[in-house]
């Protein structure tokens, strides 16, 4: 049996695991079985939150409320949280969260397969998920079956992914984001968009993006499919996204964050859902921008190895925050490419 290498599972504790297990039995497909589930099974959590959020906003928990009873259980080990222990949709069973999906359908149709389809390849699917569970030995045809799922969502996760990168902005907007902070009507922007600039070398870029079911959306106040980011570039200043995620000025922003974009030491971005009134989004990047000018710090001069670690903490905080994931890169000149790796490839980016 060839047994991994240590360079192939990151760390001793992973490479002594998984050596062990292939030598009592563990059969080598079991594991690519999980791994090409896992791949499906957290994409359609991550597409259902980005997709509830932008139509709900703050109040998108009520769509997924059958998994309270396990998260109340669960929030009573707080020896044992992980970083998707406040996300409502981990505690779905996969047949849960197939129903959330399908009762939203107009949500979610996009970036699946035909819904016919779709459906029609559940039981399989389920069968699946339920060898897994109990430790039975793959069928044959299981990682084959996976694989082709993932391919067939490849243009679909293109779609979902890039449509969030895809930013604009417009002056002309009367709305109280705009008016809050691209006009600078709201004190706090009078107060810190220059500040920032001159003192911290901080700017903050505000843009809007719209998810492909919200084509006829028009940008304003309680807007469903549209999303407001708030980004803030530094130059010569870095900041802790964990400090900044636990901050007790943020609060208040984070009952209306959507996500905490970490792409680097020098760049983070909140996102909110333009579902929640805009007065209360533009008082939360005050707030938010107030917390990065106070904890960001002047950059090392050697900052080679600030980035790998500075990731790896910021994933490990909370579900909504987002460092090295296509959330976070992919858009539309960013082809080819796969999300999944499972043998599909987008060379060109698709129309929605």
């Amino acid at each position: 049996m060839n047994e991994p290498t240590q360079a192939q599972w990151g760390d001793p504790d992973n490479h002594a695991a998984v050596s062990a297990a292939l030598n009592n039995g563990l059969q080598e497909r079991s594991i690519g079985v999980f791994a090409r589930w896992w791949q499906l099974e957290t994409w359609l959590r991550e597409l259902a939150y980005v997709e509830l959020r932008a139509r709900y906003g703050k109040t998108w928990e009520a769509s997924v409320s059958r998994s309270a009873g396990r998260q109340s259980q669960d929030a009573a080990f707080t020896h044992m949280e992980g970083a998707d222990s406040r996300n409502p949709l981990a505690y779905l069973d996969y047949s849960q969260l197939l129903d959330v999906m399908s009762e939203n359908w107009d949500l979610f149709g996009y970036a699946l397969v035909e819904k016919r389809s779709w459906e029609g390849r559940q039981e399989d699917l389920k069968r699946i998920r339920h060898r897994i569970g109990h430790m039975r030995v793959p069928h044959p045809d299981d990682l084959s079956r996976l694989e082709q799922t993932l391919r067939d969502l490849e243009r679909g996760a293109f779609i979902a992914q890039a449509s969030y990168n895809r930013r604009d902005l417009l002056w002309e907007q009367h709305d109280p984001v705009t008016d809050a902070w691209l006009h600078q009507n709201h004190d706090d922007a009078q107060r810190l968009v220059e500040h920032a600039r001159r003192n911290y070398d901080t700017k903050l870029v505000l843009q809007f993006s719209r998810r492909p079911w919200a084509k006829g959306q028009e940008v304003g106040d309680n807007a469903p499919g549209i999303l407001w980011h708030a980004d803030f570039l530094m130059r010569g200043r870095t900041i802790d996204p964990v400090e900044l995620w636990h901050d007790y000025a943020t609060d208040n922003v984070r009952p209306l964050l959507m996500h905490l974009v970490a792409n680097d030491p020098w760049h983070i971005g909140f996102t909110f859902s333009a579902a929640d009134p805009g007065m209360e989004i533009a008082d939360a990047i005050g707030r938010a921008f107030d917390s990065v000018l106070t904890l960001s710090r002047p950059a090392p001069f050697d900052d080679s190895a600030l980035n790998e670690d500075w990731g790896a903490r910021a994933r490990a905080v909370d579900h909504r925050i987002l460092h090295n994931t296509g959330w976070n890169t992919l858009s539309d000149t960013t082809v080819p490419v796969s999300t999944f790796g499972a043998g599909s490839v987008v060379r060109q980016a698709p129309s929605w």
